[in-house]
């Protein structure tokens, strides 16, 4: 067992035996709570028969407090297990990250494939088995959008790129944080949709009615109604009617106000567990000391007109808390009809809205970058050995020692060391020798790189390019679209984006490979002609060996290498190790024999 996989053992086991004597607490709580009941219920009996009402009332008095008391310890009880319950499943994920078993994960991302993006389709980014799947702890719309743009649409300015890089590592060394932020975020159902109509209703400004003074009504007239009413009541000084008629005009206030106001609470009130969510992940920030200037400068963001902004959205949580009052019909038929308590309610929400309402988008973006963040601070967590690269802009380069797949387990991750330098490098080699997955290899690791996170590697670093790959092709059957035409025009974009003449890295798999051997050959040629320019590297596959005679191409940027294997019996041997040259091996007849395919001809 490594250090990793011990720690996130330790973790787990820690988190699961404090659930478990939280359990046992909770469980004697509820059986003392119903003792007492009984106890207190016969103490009071007894008391009103043999000691008199005084006795009997003051022992209900303390026996109902007490009674409370026990159902909040109990309540907290049961919240504190459900929260070691989490951070269980927390490490337990962990875990599975390390041990290779996370494709299962519900949360792939699967939303942001796109097939006419560069690269995230062909580098496994989102979907199924992907990037996003591995390390994605966000729960907050915020926090995936975030975690998506800095996969698919990083800011590659080198400068933002090594905040980042900083940012990400001292989150590295904030494991607490990252899962009490990871823990915050897991309480509600449908968390990761969108809030915009919270976030237009903060944003909106609108009141309700355009004359401030109206607002005035709704507390005088119940004023005065409630005053006209204990008047008759203790002075009979006048008719029943005048007070009735005060209560008359409130509830035609009520009827005629009741769409736009059920609109407006009803729709804010959606959001009630929410706001709770996100009151306690605008704690969980707060409170948590950083010493790098970027987390620093998130975190700023969060104190503004004298209040923090977890106080601020606790102070909505009430507002909104208030609100819950109309799903109790006696109480808020009686609480809203005499003190108008919808209206009062919308005005308190007013008020939040011109004090702290402009600030809420912001608020819940600085939380989706901390989650963002705290995702890539994932892969150095679980793979503390890999490192952060390094950026030039003085050259067009990828160069790397013991680059490896991300998402393949460590187990059976084979590495390679390689340096692309202002060139183009055609990687031949026999069917299911490494080609493929060496191209992706590359590409994911830059993805990581400009992301800000560590790279699979021991040392890596690169210039600052567009990526763009051809490698998982497929028809369309609905467009009338064919493997090969399809292929033509993911090509077609790659050559179309190198005429921009901005720095760029291809990673082609196959070109080609719809059609025959010839016009294959041809047609790979004049992609790799079209290519070779001096702001563009790259790497093709191909099983076509003629395609490697282009190395004595008078530029000199065009490279061999290739992937080779061995055979003992009827087994193949792969080492998926790069090797300089062209591959001078196939393994096709092999392959067909190991699945039980007969070999007539010779």
């Amino acid at each position: 067992m490594n250090d990793t996989t011990k720690q996130f053992t330790n973790r787990f086991q820690r988190y699961i035996a404090r659930k478990e004597k939280m359990d046992s607490y909770a469980d004697k709580l509820s059986n003392l709570r119903f003792l007492f009941f009984l106890a207190a219920a016969s103490l009071i009996v007894l008391a009103f028969i043999y000691a008199g009402k005084v006795y009997g009332y003051a022992i209900l008095s303390i026996s109902v407090l007490l009674f409370i008391i026990l159902i909040v310890k109990h309540d907290r009880a049961i919240n504190e297990a459900n929260r070691y319950h989490k951070m269980a499943e927390i490490n337990q994920k962990c875990l599975q990250r390390v041990n290779g078993d996370w494709t299962g994960f519900p949360d792939d991302g699967h939303e942001y494939a796109n097939p006419h993006h560069g690269y995230i389709n062909d580098l496994d980014i989102f979907g199924p088995a992907s990037l996003f799947q591995w390390i994605n702890t966000a729960h907050t719309y915020h926090g995936r959008k975030l975690l998506e743009q800095l996969l698919a649409n990083p800011d590659k300015d080198i400068e933002n790129i090594k905040k980042r890089q900083e940012a990400i590592k001292e989150l590295s060394s904030e494991l607490d944080f990252c899962q009490d932020l990871q823990c915050e975020a897991m309480d509600s159902r449908d968390f990761s949709k969108s809030p915009e109509k919270l976030l237009s209703y903060a944003e909106n400004g609108a009141s309700l009615f355009k004359w401030t003074w109206l607002k005035y009504i709704f507390y005088l007239l119940p004023f005065i109604t409630i005053s006209s009413f204990l008047v008759w009541y203790f002075g009979r000084l006048y008719s029943l009617y005048i007070p009735s008629s005060f209560l008359m005009i409130q509830l035609l206030i009520n009827f005629l106000g009741y769409r736009k106001v059920n609109t407006i609470l009803s729709n804010v009130y959606t959001y009630k567990t929410w706001i709770e969510i996100y009151q306690r992940l605008l704690a969980v920030v707060e409170k948590q000391e950083f010493a790098d200037d970027y987390l620093l400068g998130l975190k700023s963001a969060l104190f503004n007109k004298g209040e923090s902004a977890s106080q601020q959205i606790k102070h909505l949580d009430k507002i909104v808390g208030a609100v819950a009052f109309r799903f109790n019909p006696l109480v808020h038929v009686l609480i809203n009809n005499i003190l108008f308590w919808d209206f009062h309610c919308i005005f308190a929400l007013e008020k939040w809205q011109k004090k702290s309402g402009a600030s809420l988008r912001k608020w819940l973006q600085t939380i989706g970058m901390f989650e963002a963040l705290s995702s890539m601070a994932l892969i150095s967590q679980l793979n503390p050995q890999w490192c952060y690269p390094g950026f030039e802009t003085e050259q067009l380069f990828v160069a790397a020692e013991d680059l490896g797949h991300p998402l393949i387990n460590e187990k059976d991750r084979v590495v390679n060391s390689l340096e692309i330098k202002e060139q183009l490098f055609i990687v031949s080699g026999s069917n299911m020798s490494g080609k493929t997955t060496l191209l992706r290899t590359i590409g994911i690791n830059l993805v990581l790189a400009y992301a800000g996170a560590p790279v699979c590697a021991r040392e890596f670093s690169c210039s600052i390019m567009d990526i763009f790959t051809s490698m998982r092709i497929s028809d369309d059957l609905n467009s009338g679209i064919s493997t090969f035409y399809a292929e033509l025009l993911r090509i077609k974009m790659i050559i179309d984006n190198s005429h921009k003449e901005k720095p760029m890295i291809f990673l082609i798999d196959e070109v080609f490979r719809g059609t025959n051997s010839q016009d294959r050959l041809e047609g790979a040629r004049n992609v790799l002609m079209n290519l070779n320019k001096p702001w563009i590297i790259g790497l093709t596959s191909t099983h076509d060996l003629a395609l490697c005679d282009l190395e004595n191409d008078k530029s000199g940027r065009i490279k061999n290498y290739h992937f080779t294997e061995s055979y003992s019996g009827n087994e193949i041997i792969f080492d998926y190790i790069l090797r300089p040259g062209r591959c001078k091996t196939t393994n096709a007849r092999y392959l067909m024999k190991m699945v039980g395919i007969d070999l007539l001809t010779h």
